[in-house]
């Protein structure tokens, strides 16, 4: 079973991985092709624990990019480093460190991964809607950072796929909305049919190059300057 597909598995709480032991981890993780995830970006306050996390992803081959205290942390910092994924400590004392993960994940679209979470299910929820891809609760040994990090990422690419689709969905429906009543538009004040009006719309939109959302959207336009 490749990564990808442990990503997909009961093994897995939608976006959150649940870390079974080392072992299981690093034996999906040798079954699966390299996924180009090289450069990292560490956020962390405790040095000595970024220093260590940061000697154990250069000797499993990662490209450490970058290591940032939370205060350092800004949209601009992040961007600046062009990594592939971010790796945080969730323990940050006095920091609202979920919604600075939720700009991460969101805003910038990084897999995040957060290491010494807190095991509890409110925390796991929390993390859940800031969009947190790997969520490890447990003490994390070096040959275990490479399975965490394909798993985030697996999952981040899986979830993102399905925001857009959902966005592409509610787009193409908003869009229909337009055009009956567009149609609606040139069936009363013209005594169109349906179809007659649909086909108006579709030959202005072709001898123009617009969409039909475009057409039907000036349509609209010019029925509420005129009323």
């Amino acid at each position: 079973m490749c990564i990808n597909q442990a990503a997909q598995s009961g093994r897995y709480t939608d976006n959150l991985m649940i870390h079974e032991g080392g072992s299981l981890i690093a034996e999906l993780y040798m079954t699966c092709e390299e996924q180009g995830l090289k450069r990292i970006l560490i956020i962390d306050d405790v040095r000595d624990r970024a220093a260590w996390l940061k000697a154990s992803l250069e000797v499993a081959g990662f490209d450490v990019v970058g290591l940032l205290s939370w205060e350092q942390v800004d949209e601009d910092s992040i961007q600046a480093a062009s990594a592939d994924v971010i790796i945080v400590d969730a323990n940050a004392p006095g920091r609202d460190t979920l919604e600075q993960i939720s700009l991460m994940s969101a805003t910038l679209e990084k897999p995040v991964v957060v290491l010494g979470a807190q095991s509890d299910p409110r925390s796991i929820q929390e993390a859940m809607r800031a969009g947190v891809s790997a969520y490890v609760a447990h003490t994390v040994q070096g040959e275990d950072l490479s399975a965490i990090i394909h798993v985030a990422a697996a999952r981040f690419d899986e979830h993102k796929r399905l925001r857009d689709e959902l966005k592409e969905a509610r787009g193409q429906l908003a869009e229909r909305k337009l055009v009956d009543r567009a149609k609606g538009i040139l069936m009363a004040d013209h005594g169109y049919s349906e179809a007659d009006a649909y086909k108006r719309m579709r030959g202005m939109a072709m001898s123009k190059g617009k969409r039909m959302a475009e057409i039907a959207e000036a349509i609209i336009m010019a029925k509420e300057l005129s009323a």
